[in-house]
């Protein structure tokens, strides 16, 4: 039994009960999944020898945890929410789920550092430091689980600096674990998963994301939009870029672009991606998404013409400049 977060008195009975074989499902040894890759520090080690194996078993764990947490949450009454910005909305669920994930990742790195999107403003959370830090989405789709609309996930990644580690994308919902440690591959439920082999775009599904907190800039991102419409097979809008990443990295989707995103929403899901096989940049082919927050994500074989079809090189200050 994990401690009750202080600020969420009512969070852990939502978890009491858990048991092992509640945690994921089985995989074709058996295993469940965090226990697949067994943790080398226990609660008792300072944990700084951990591989990324053995972060990518703390961050399975969390998930896990939080996932019956949201999945008990999406049962009651809707709950209040507030709005941090337009359309950007956070729940007393949100902060519930950061605070259990918190909980459990800390007690197996007592001396990491933890970038949460409830908690964005903490000083520990500078992801260029070479600290082991914890980028955590506790709910990656408010909207959508706010409203009953079953398409939500937890997203959990390990990085030192730039260099992501381990990474969950875990959607409770439909009870699939995406998950990737560096250098190890990616795998949805313990089978391992790649890419797509299409290369033309004009047969490729991909996904996107609307640029809700600037709605200013939607009459020069729908010119953008019409692009690839005009080149793509189809566009789907799910409204959490993790799974986005993630059902690419699962051959599902081709690609997924999306401008303003923050670290939490697209680290796990960019290391799970390029683990299988895919390709993650900016609009100009470079690695500076991860600052700006302007992504264009892919099998890797569309990947230049999904770029030419964006034809925003600066990304979001091309689409400012244009609106």
């Amino acid at each position: 039994m994990y401690p009750t977060p202080s600020r969420f008195p009512n969070a852990i009975s939502l978890t009491e009960g858990l048991k092992t074989s509640d945690r994921l499902p089985l995989s074709p040894q058996g295993d469940t999944f965090y226990g697949m890759n067994q943790l080398k520090a226990d609660s008792g080690n300072s944990g700084r020898d951990m591989d990324p194996l053995s972060l990518l078993a703390a961050a399975e764990e969390a998930a896990t945890v939080c996932g019956k947490f949201l999945l008990e949450a999406y049962e009651r009454p809707k709950s209040g929410y507030e709005e941090k910005s337009p359309g950007d909305l956070v729940s007393e669920v949100d902060r519930g789920s950061q605070s259990l994930a918190q909980e459990i990742l800390l007690k197996h790195t007592p001396y990491a550092r933890i970038l949460a999107e409830e908690d964005a403003d903490r000083p520990d959370g500078d992801t260029d430091s070479e600290a082991l830090t914890w980028i955590v989405d506790p709910l990656d789709g408010t909207a959508n689980f706010l409203h009953r609309l079953p398409v939500f996930a937890i997203s959990i990644a390990a990085a030192r600096g730039r260099k992501l580690l381990a990474g969950v994308v875990y959607s409770p919902f439909t009870h699939e674990c995406f998950s990737a440690a560096l250098g190890c591959g990616a795998t949805a439920n313990g089978a391992p998963i790649r890419v797509s082999e299409e290369s033309d775009l004009g047969r490729s599904l991909l996904a996107t994301g609307w640029p809700f907190r600037r709605k200013e800039i939607l009459a020069a991102y729908l010119d953008v939009f019409q692009s690839i419409f005009w080149a793509c097979q189809g566009i789907r809008r799910l409204g959490a870029a993790a799974i986005d990443l993630a059902y690419t990295a699962a051959g599902r989707l081709e690609g997924f672009w999306e401008y303003g995103l923050n670290k939490w929403d697209v680290a796990a899901g960019a290391l799970i991606l390029r683990e299988a096989g895919g390709v993650v940049s900016d609009f100009s082919g470079g690695d500076g998404w991860w600052d700006s927050g302007d992504i264009v994500a892919s099998n890797g074989l569309i990947h230049p013409s999904l770029l030419e079809a964006a034809a925003t090189p600066n990304g979001m200050a091309d689409l400012e400049a244009n609106s």
